[in-house]
């Protein structure tokens, strides 16, 4: 099962040349993928739903999050109200269904002299071949640790919860109403994956990944989560993001980690500013539940 997390920059590549398509052909060998700055509704780029073309492209399901979401409607000389909403947020897509989604916005502390916007989560629930697992898909503040500690803390609340708090609904309301049929279960295994905008070097890291211990190295607690990439020998100062380190993650349930047989950064992607990132996954090698 192959992973991938790729920050799309709104379909702006590096070489400054607008190209969802080049988006999904870059990712399409992964089988879940999460995209972070997927916009809808701008004039900039023709008003495209770029988490619809992205998804028809790869004919795969998926779920879209705009925790950034204002007005961008119109009224024609007609009097004619188009409506529209301008939209910049997060996107799942999967091969296989998504039987649920909750949407987390994360805390916004609004700055007088620096541009930052409304972050959020969003979360899918995947039956996949052998595993049934919880997604996440996440953007994190880019200005400081001032910013993004009380995210990481919301994310992780979230998160942890989500097996108490269960799913959309709780069991079936009858024969004549219209819930029907039972709910799905929340799973116990996650993947959180991203754009995190903080490095292992950064103090939200450890909160998340573990803290290092002078004796016994990085040590995670049953309620963090497992860095794929440095879990399976890579470098951990590598770069996601060009000349700012490695601040896309995917970081798994600790019980899912024994099955992380690969991690790789396709750096030869021109797609975005950031490079995707890679996790292969065995579910036959995970402790189960």
């Amino acid at each position: 099962m192959l992973f991938c997390t790729y920050n799309i920059h709104y379909g702006v590549g590096a070489d400054h040349r607008y190209d969802v398509e080049r988006i999904a052909r870059t990712v399409e060998q992964a089988d879940i993928i999460a995209c972070q700055e997927v916009v809808q509704g701008w004039p900039q780029n023709g008003y495209e739903d770029q988490a619809a073309t992205i998804a028809k492209a790869l004919n795969r399901h998926y779920a879209f999050y705009g925790p950034f979401d204002i007005d961008g409607s119109s009224t024609g000389a007609d009097g004619k109200v188009v409506n529209r909403r301008r939209t910049f947020g997060n996107m799942i897509l999967s091969r296989w269904p998504i039987r649920s989604v909750r949407l987390l916005p994360l805390p916004h502390h609004a700055l007088a002299n620096q541009f930052d916007l409304q972050r959020g989560a969003i979360e899918a629930v995947i039956d996949a071949p052998g595993l049934s697992l919880r997604v996440y898909s996440v953007h994190l503040s880019h200005v400081s640790d001032t910013q993004r500690t009380p995210q990481v803390h919301d994310l992780l609340d979230f998160v942890r919860q989500a097996p108490v708090n269960g799913s959309p609904w709780d069991i079936g309301a009858g024969p004549n109403f219209i819930f029907q049929g039972a709910p799905p279960k929340m799973p116990e295994a996650a993947v959180i994956m991203g754009d995190m905008n903080f490095s292992p070097a950064d103090p939200e890291y450890p909160l998340i990944a573990g803290h290092i211990s002078k004796f016994y190295g990085r040590m995670v607690g049953q309620d963090q989560f497992v860095d794929a990439w440095t879990h399976l020998g890579n470098d951990e100062y590598a770069e996601s993001f060009p000349r700012e380190g490695r601040i896309d993650h995917i970081l798994v349930s600790p019980h899912l980690a024994p099955g992380l047989t690969k991690a790789w950064i396709d750096n030869q992607a021109l797609g975005s500013d950031h490079w995707p990132l890679f996790a292969e996954l065995d579910p036959a090698r995970t402790a189960r539940d």
